[in-house]
């Protein structure tokens, strides 16, 4: 700390003994014994150091082209004419060059056989990569300056104010502030990270801006700045390789070649007093003459080659506080901090990313409650997430376990093979239902991909385990992976554990159903004995009712959110509940959910004699679907009505003592979303 002061930043600056700072720098340098001397910088109390180096070593200034007469032509004449610095050599790189202008304008330089000002020749490819390092090779400076063709000179010392950072022996790369044409900010540093693997913060900002906490206006280090004006030690380059030509031929080169210079243990410094002026992507809009899609995979490819190499970096880049936003223009608070803030530098509980499938059921049964109520009692925090993220904002967010429930789309999958090739994080897939054989009246059937075990396989394939609700269910889906846990569902206990349904509220027993659209064929198994009751009792139908049963319905009540249905359900008053469901692979591979719901109403049970329901620990009469034993079961039932209430009661009781998502059944969710 070199001074403390209870002011805001800009009145800081104004104070004496803020400006005194830099006696405090000069002290430090001249310990190091390092010359220099002190410059006034943008404003008091923000320092400018000029080094006094010994030598003016002498510079190679790269500069690719191709064709582009005017542009070419503008940065020499610009160069030669403004740059005050005489130990420099200028090499133009023609990448096979056919305009006629342009290939004269450069054979009349070459005729020169000037030893400062020569033209070698590339005749291969676009690679922007290959191109640098072919001069560097050839190169006699001891310093390299990567520079764009379209780029201009704008002041004179701009060599030296390069030099004045890359001559100290810890710097090993310093980049140019560079202006459009009008003199908007396009280059003020990279962040990495930003927009994709890296991008420029400040772009287009007017050119004498300050920029966040005056950046704009200071030296300072930068993890990565762009090669459109790059000056680099010529050992250096050397030392890590140079650009990598086969990875990055046109993209993020620069980016990659900074990080290299980084691992190797030198600084990258950015300097707002070395200016050119920059038009912007000429070499890839105009002299890459690739067809578009080609171009577009191939930057994909280079992308994807970023967050292979460099991800854990690329999302902490350690000029750029974690806690500002990478979507932005950059130096942005994060308007989703939970994505990436973390307090502590080891989350206290397991930190969980988790995506459902919908807002509906499946999504709140299986993960949206389930998180909710483990995040409740502390043992785990993370994010319920509304959309997937990129490879940076994951990484960012540091989850150990991503959970994702029933991903099939196109889409869905190559954001879980983005997840699976560049995030090394657990990965846990959830289902909950046979998706490769949904029943023929089930009003979601085709809602489903058309081939979904080819999808389904594919991305259980891109995960590390896969949780199922039901044994059948992971008997089904053995194949298709090594390690599938089994999770039954529970109840959520702030929904289902104290709702208020009452008995004999009618003047005839009330019986019926509640639950999803989905269910036209099994509710159809018992069209005939709602028919055929219809004088005896009140059918109470609730989310939806076949057109075969409308006409014997005393009351139906239309579907609710899934918040509102616990409440919903139990208001319906139900003397006896029905769960028919079809003897089918779907059906058999369900889970026991409908039954827990009625039992946490306190309602008794007759359903379906079928694999999913015959939990003996629960109950409730089972049949078969024969109309003579529903019909006899329910008769059962009515005649008894006080046995049949205190079979609602025995069942309440299972429920909230066995099912309700707590304790154990809580702690063995956890487990099954988390390595061993």
């Amino acid at each position: 700390v070199l001074h403390h002061a209870q002011l805001p930043y800009a009145a800081w600056l104004g104070l004496a003994s803020a400006a005194q700072t830099g006696a405090v720098v000069s002290a430090h340098l001249q310990r190091m014994g390092v010359p220099h001397e002190m410059l006034p910088g943008a404003l008091p109390g923000i320092n400018r150091v000029r080094y006094l180096h010994a030598t003016q070593p002498a510079v190679s200034i790269i500069i690719p082209t191709r064709d582009q007469l005017p542009l070419i032509n503008g940065l020499i004449d610009s160069l030669l004419s403004k740059t005050r610095y005489a130990n420099y050599e200028l090499l133009i790189v023609d990448n096979d060059s056919r305009d006629p202008a342009a290939c004269a304008y450069l054979d009349g330089i070459a005729q020169l056989n000037s030893p400062q000002l020569r033209v070698l020749r590339y005749p291969h490819p676009f690679n922007y990569s290959a191109i640098n390092n072919f001069a560097a090779a050839q190169a006699r400076g001891e310093y390299l300056i990567l520079l764009n063709n379209d780029t201009a000179v704008i002041q004179e010392d701009w060599i030296e104010q390069l030099l004045n950072h890359a001559q100290r022996p810890e710097v090993g790369i310093v980049g140019a502030k560079l202006h459009y044409p009008d003199g908007r900010i396009q280059h003020g540093g990279v962040i990495l990270g930003l927009r994709g693997p890296a991008d420029h913060p400040f772009i287009g900002l007017p050119g004498e801006a300050t920029g966040y906490m005056h950046r704009l206006q200071v030296d300072q280090n930068y993890t990565a700045v762009t090669a459109a004006c790059l000056m680099i030690r010529a050992s250096v380059y050397a030392e890590v390789g140079g650009l990598d030509e086969e990875h990055f031929k046109v993209s993020y080169n620069d980016v990659d070649l900074c990080l290299k210079v980084n691992q190797a243990g030198y600084l990258t410094v950015w300097t707002p007093y070395a200016r050119l002026m920059h038009e912007g992507s000429v070499s890839q809009t105009k002299v890459d003459t690739t067809a578009q899609a080609a171009k577009q995979k191939r930057f994909q490819g280079e992308q994807q080659a970023m967050y292979r190499k460099w991800l854990p970096l690329l999302a902490r880049d350690p000029a750029y506080n974690r806690n500002l936003n990478l979507d932005g223009n950059g130096f942005d608070l994060d308007p989703q901090p939970q994505r990436a803030w973390q307090p502590f530098v080891t989350p206290l509980a397991p930190r969980l990313f988790c995506v459902a499938a919908d807002a509906q059921g499946c999504g709140h049964y299986r993960i949206r409650q389930p998180f909710a109520a483990m995040q409740r009692t502390g043992l785990v925090e993370g994010v319920l997430a509304e959309a997937h993220l990129a490879p940076i904002a994951m990484e960012r967010f540091q989850a150990d376990t991503i959970v994702l429930q029933r991903q099939l789309t196109t889409p869905q999958l190559q954001l879980m093979k983005n997840y699976r090739d560049f995030n090394r994080v657990f990965k846990v897939y959830e289902l909950d239902d046979y998706l490769p054989n949904v029943p023929l009246k089930s009003a979601f059937r085709n809602a489903m991909p058309k081939d979904v075990l080819k999808a389904l396989r594919k991305a259980v394939a891109m995960t590390d385990r896969f949780v199922v609700s039901t044994a059948p269910l992971a008997e089904q889906f053995a194949s298709l992976h090594s390690d599938i846990r089994v999770v039954r569902n529970r109840l959520p206990v702030d929904w289902w554990s104290s709702l208020d349904a009452q008995r004999r509220v009618g003047p005839k027993p009330r019986i019926g159903w509640g639950g999803g659209a989905s269910h036209r064929g099994d509710l159809e198994l018992i069209a005939d004995v709602v028919r055929d009751l219809a004088d005896e009792v009140e059918w109470v139908f609730f989310g939806m009712c076949p057109d075969k049963l409308k006409p014997y319905v005393h009351e139906f009540h239309s579907g609710v959110p899934i918040e509102q249905y616990p409440a919903k359900l139990a208001s319906l008053h139900l003397d006896l509940a029905l769960a028919p469901l079809e003897e089918n692979i779907f059906n058999i591979c369900k889970s026991n959910l409908r039954l827990l719901e009625y039992g946490a109403c306190g309602f008794p049970v007759v359903c379906s004699d079928i694999a999913c329901y015959q939990d003996d620990a629960l109950p409730v009469t089972r049949v078969r679907n024969r109309y003579k034993d529903w019909v006899g079961a329910i008769r059962m039932h009515l005649d008894d009505l006080d046995a049949t209430a205190a079979a609602g009661d025995a069942l309440r009781a299972a429920v909230q003592r066995d099912w309700m998502l707590s304790g154990d059944n809580l702690l063995n969710w956890r487990k099954a979303w988390l390595a061993d």
